[in-house]
């Protein structure tokens, strides 16, 4: 038991690796960009949830028929067709 004692504080007292001063960018980066990408993720799956309730509940409820007008004709509320009828 002493042994790993004697190593653990020998290697308390070595001097930190250069390379691990450059390390903490890199993973910082690398986390914050799996956290965009999770975000993006959530925002797409709520943005398909919504998109299929409200056609869900829009085909569901009843609606008002529908009245078409003509797109490039006379409106039926145009004072010329009204004189006519």
């Amino acid at each position: 038991m002493s042994n790993l004692d004697e190593l653990l504080t020998r290697l308390r007292d070595v001097p930190d690796h250069a390379g691990l001063a450059a390390l903490d960018a890199p993973v910082m980066a690398g986390i914050a960009r799996r956290r965009d990408a999770l975000d993006a993720r959530r925002g797409l799956a709520l943005a398909g949830v919504v998109a299929i309730c409200v056609g869900t509940v829009g085909t569901l409820l009843p609606g008002s028929p529908a009245a078409a007008e003509p797109l490039l004709g006379v409106p039926s509320a145009a004072p010329s067709h009204l004189l006519v009828d």
